[in-house]
């Protein structure tokens, strides 16, 4: 698959230590940093199940791509589609912002397997 938006991956899925506070997160998908208003585009073809505000992680669009595999895109500044549409591989559906971001402009992507979260990663080229 391809990136759903062009910038630097500044958040890796997994458990993390801090390095200041001795205590562990666990990030369920990646964050990238990019340009507020670039684009993001779904993975996979697939129909938008969720798009909309949701606390925590801003305007955020989830797509089902089938056999269980879903697609998560988080603190855009703007959703382009609608619940229900379908969409290409590739396709905008968003674009990037900082709401509720704890960084700044970003995209927090997630994939999930029958609702559990996989890392991402080794999907990408």
């Amino acid at each position: 698959l391809s990136l759903p938006t062009s910038g630097d991956i500044v958040g890796r899925f997994g458990r993390h230590k801090h390095p200041e506070f001795n205590s562990y997160t666990v990030s369920n998908g990646i964050s990238i940093a990019a340009p507020a208003g670039s684009d993001i585009r779904s993975v996979y073809e697939g129909k938008v199940l969720f798009a909309d505000y949701f606390k925590g992680y801003g305007n955020m669009i989830i797509i089902d791509h089938g056999g269980g595999f879903f697609s998560l895109y988080a603190h855009a500044s703007r959703i382009s589609k609608r619940v229900g549409a379908q969409v290409n591989r590739n396709e905008v559906v968003a674009s990037v912002g900082d709401v509720d971001s704890p960084r700044g402009p970003m995209l927090y992507f997630e994939i999930r397997y029958q609702g559990r979260p996989v890392d991402p990663s080794p999907w990408f080229r």
